[in-house]
């Protein structure tokens, strides 16, 4: 038996379509918890016996979450997924195309098809959704983990190694290194050699049972709940302005009355030749901030950060409001089909 995991998707036309889509595009993975459900069956507790007599089918609803080293191609189809707003600027010749992806208030979510290789067979997903997006820089590679909520699954024939690699990104995963962060302002303040670590999470907190109707074992429609945009920084231990946007004022010896100070960070990801990958969050305040000693180890503050609806003007000088925006260049078609142009 061959070792082959991967990861193949493409955006759906119809919720959990009857035809599963083919990948239009692969991804190595390094992990993958997408799987069946769990405690499908409804037993019935009747009184003639301290155990089960009776089960019949029940709610079924797909879940779990796929990990990679992603790329300045694939991340654009998973923020679009997550975040709902998307516009597309083709470039001029020899230019990259752009990508402004940006918070929706749709509550129906846009799905697509996961097929995951595992060894044995293809894992099919339809009626995909993301519940979560999380963006971590930690180590050396920049990984995107996605948990998401499903409708329904089947199983393919695996692919070969070659199939799949024909269908690869060329452009390759990002470092730590090609990662900067500032705080928006003018000027802008580069807070890159401060940080040691940090993770951006898009949590749209879905629920399987709130797409779940009569007349199907399966949920019908990936509703969104309430979204959190948050990030998770670490810090070096060198000056204190973000414990003093914590308390509310530069230079503040205490917390304020006025609360937290609101600030705007700017995140940056270079892909060289393949693009670029620059995502705000204009209105940020500090919601945690942690120091706290232990013996003679480093002491490294833990900064927590949420992200606050604010108007946002899009490169067609239309306004929305959204608490997260990311402005993608690469050499990618519109993300508006099926399948990428």
């Amino acid at each position: 038996m061959k070792r082959i995991r991967y990861l193949g998707f493409a955006e759906e036309d119809a919720y959990n379509q009857e035809t599963h889509p083919e990948a239009a595009l692969m991804v190595d993975i390094a992990s993958s918890s997408l799987d069946v459900p769990a405690d499908t069956q409804m037993l019935y507790a009747g009184g003639l016996s301290r155990g089960i007599r009776t089960h019949r089918p029940g709610f079924y609803a797909p879940a779990g979450n796929v990990v990679y080293a992603w790329d300045i191609r694939t991340i654009g189809w998973f923020l679009k997924w997550a975040l709902g707003g998307y516009v597309f600027t083709a470039g001029a010749l020899e230019e990259h195309n752009t990508h402004e992806i940006y918070a929706a208030e749709n509550a129906i979510m846009q799905s697509f098809c996961a097929r995951v290789g595992k060894d044995l067979f293809e894992h099919v997903f339809g009626g995909c959704v993301i519940n979560s997006l999380s963006l971590a820089t930690e180590g050396e590679y920049c990984q995107l983990t996605a948990e998401i909520i499903a409708a329904k699954d089947s199983k393919a024939a695996i692919k070969t190694s070659v199939a799949v690699a024909a269908l690869l990104p060329e452009e390759y995963p990002l470092a730590f290194h090609e990662l900067t962060a500032s705080i928006i302002g003018d000027p802008a303040v580069d807070i890159s050699s401060r940080v040691k670590s940090l993770t951006l999470d898009i949590n749209n907190n879905v629920s399987a049972d709130v797409g779940r109707s009569i007349g199907s074992r399966y949920p019908r429609r990936g509703v969104a709940g309430a979204r959190d945009v948050t990030l998770s920084i670490t810090h070096f231990y060198e000056e204190l302005s973000m414990l003093e946007k914590f308390w509310g004022e530069v230079d503040a010896t205490g917390p304020t009355d006025s609360g937290s100070s609101e600030y705007g960070i700017q995140l940056n990801w270079d892909g060289g030749e393949y693009g670029s990958l620059i995502i705000d969050l204009p209105r940020v305040i500090n919601t945690e901030i942690q120091h706290q000693p232990s013996g003679r180890d480093e002491l490294v503050p833990s900064i927590s950060v949420r992200s606050l609806i604010t108007p946002v003007s899009l490169q067609s000088e239309a306004t929305v409001d959204t608490d997260i925006y990311c402005t993608l260049e690469n050499g990618a078609g519109t993300m508006e089909l099926s399948e990428e142009s």
